[in-house]
């Protein structure tokens, strides 16, 4: 009786070890963080979505995220890539932070004008029904200049492995939009999309004001260095991430064209009810991305290496995931009205949309850590161009559910496209 006490002793205070070393490890912390992180968005997201979508209507939504769209996709070059950068570089060496900080506000405001002029001038063209100029304003102003200013702040917290604190970024920004819809849907009886954009905007500045609070108290202030900023680098970040931007939304404007703002409103409730189901994925890419970079620091084999090792644990999440939202999707309708019954199938042909973010999502974090940014850019610009044509192939030629289908099928040539080319630099370093 004594030995097995003693045993059962020795076995619990191994769990009790093996518990704290993995507490201490700054991969699972973050992981778990991230987890909670992307977990709260979910609701966060979810509860935003089923008061816009219900306050402005198919047509409505479908004009926003149209319009959110091409801004975001312009924000990206707000800031020529410094944000990014300084993830790549503080990762690394994080004593570099306050001059790395102090370029991407520099550069922040000496791109904020140029690209708020040339949002506002695309916009002017394309279908904005019900959404006055100053209305289309305020969207881009909220997207290239307050949310450009809250993801810095998000980067910082990144490039320290403090996820914590990137938690109350992330989460903080999104229930200040939820406040924002939620008492305009409260308080009047019909909320426009006008006014819906100015509420946005204020949400956004004041997010962007209690972030550089946080950053500006935790890491001192930033160091205005007017020189040795890398501009090929932040070139090619911008350019991707400008690519990926497009990539994720640049299908809305096509189905606002193709075949109105309803469709375009059934449809993007779909993508955005998914994205949200994504949530899991996105947290083990965030909590992976800045190891990439320093395991890439000791050769290009050991950054693939890690992401090959990262493979098997993201590609099961997704499939769970997608099964998931399978088998969830027909009750959507009840949380978010009955005009978006349409959406239901598009959800269920949207479940595999998981399992290729993940495989893309290493694909992508491995080939901007061993040098490949230029292919990888190359690769995400062209698809771009993709989309525009397969999305309106598929309205053209089967409505809501071929632009689904065709854009799919676009997401399922990248992600072999991209592992191609890793294979064949593992091949031959």
């Amino acid at each position: 009786m004594g030995n097995d006490e003693g045993k059962r002793g020795t076995v619990l205070a191994d769990l009790a070890g093996n518990a704290k070393r993995l507490h201490r490890s700054p991969l699972v912390r973050n992981t778990i963080y991230y987890g909670m992180n992307f977990s709260l968005q979910i609701f966060t997201q979810f509860g935003f979505f089923a008061l816009i979508s219900r306050a402005l209507g198919p047509g409505g939504y479908g004009i926003f995220a149209s319009v959110s769209a091409v801004a975001l996709m312009v924000s990206v070059f707000v800031g020529w890539g410094s944000d990014h950068l300084l993830i790549q570089r503080v990762a690394v060496n994080r004593d570099q932070f306050a001059e790395y900080f102090g370029r991407a506000l520099v550069l922040i405001g000496a791109t904020l004008l140029p690209a708020i002029a040339f949002a506002f001038f695309v916009l002017y063209f394309l279908e904005t029904t019900n959404l006055s100029a100053w209305g289309i304003l305020a969207l881009i102003v909220a997207e290239c200049a307050f949310r450009k200013i809250t993801f810095l702040g998000s980067a910082s917290y990144m490039a320290h492995d403090r996820a914590g604190k990137q938690f109350l970024i992330d989460n903080g920004s999104l229930i200040l939009r939820l406040v924002a819809i939620l008492a305009l849907f409260l308080s009047f009886d019909i909320v426009t999309i006008d006014m819906w954009a100015m509420a946005y905007l204020t949400a956004s500045a004041f997010a962007a004001l209690v972030t550089m609070t946080m950053v500006l108290r935790d890491f001192g202030r930033p160091k205005f260095v007017f020189t040795g900023f890398d501009f090929k680098l932040g070139l090619l970040f911008s350019l991707e991430f400008a690519s990926v931007s497009g990539l994720r939304d640049m299908d809305k404007p096509v189905i606002v064209q193709a075949l109105g703002a309803e469709h375009a409103g059934l449809y993007t409730a779909a993508f955005r009810i998914i994205d949200a189901a994504t949530a899991p994925v996105r947290a083990v890419l965030y909590a992976t991305y800045t190891r990439y970079f320093r395991h890439a620091d000791k050769g290009a084999e050991h950054g693939i290496a890690f992401g090959i090792r990262v493979m098997p644990f993201i590609l099961g999440i997704g499939v769970l995931v997608g099964v998931f939202v399978f088998f969830v999707a027909g009750y959507v309708p009840l949380l978010i009205g009955s005009e978006y019954q349409e959406s239901v199938g598009l959800i269920r042909m949207l479940a595999i949309y998981p399992l290729l973010l993940g495989a893309a999502g290493i694909g992508a974090d491995i080939m901007r850590s061993i040098g490949m940014q230029g292919t990888r850019v190359v690769l995400i610009f062209l698809s771009n161009f993709a989309i525009v044509g397969v999305v309106w192939a598929g309205c053209v030629y089967g409505g809501l559910e071929g632009a689904v289908a065709s854009r799919m099928g676009l997401q399922i040539a990248i992600v072999f496209t991209t592992w191609a080319i890793i294979g064949r630099r593992k091949k031959n370093p």
